[in-house]
């Protein structure tokens, strides 16, 4: 299970990387570009590379909501146990010690449960 929680953060990250990359190469639709001169296709690939990276970042939009929740589901616990009769011993509380009013040292005894069994 360790190594399948390895590969999947390893993949979230590198398609974090991949999401933050794709984002910050896209050009912007607003007006803006009217205002300093430019307009048309200012791209280095052509004028389809805009389509071309919107649909890679929308892949890699994907791809990060499905790592992310498979690795929630990879890294979920097993949650409370609510059944009755599976008690966990090394869940139980323990006792602190109680000091008397003679200095000595005393640990209370545990409590035991009286109630009548079925």
């Amino acid at each position: 299970m360790e190594i399948l929680q390895s590969v999947i953060v390893i993949l979230f990250f590198v398609t974090c990387a991949v999401l933050i990359f794709l984002v910050l190469i896209q050009s912007g639709k607003g007006g803006s570009m009217g205002i300093m001169g430019g307009g048309g296709s200012q791209s280095a690939f052509g004028s389809s590379t805009v389509d071309v990276v919107e649909k890679a970042t929308w892949y890699a939009g994907v791809a990060f909501f499905v790592l992310a929740i498979l690795a929630a589901i990879a890294f979920a616990d097993g949650g409370p146990d609510i059944l009755p009769g599976n008690e966990n011993p090394a869940s139980q509380e323990q006792s602190a010690p109680v000091n008397t009013p003679n200095g000595n040292t005393t640990t209370p005894a545990p409590q035991q449960n009286n109630a009548p069994q079925p």
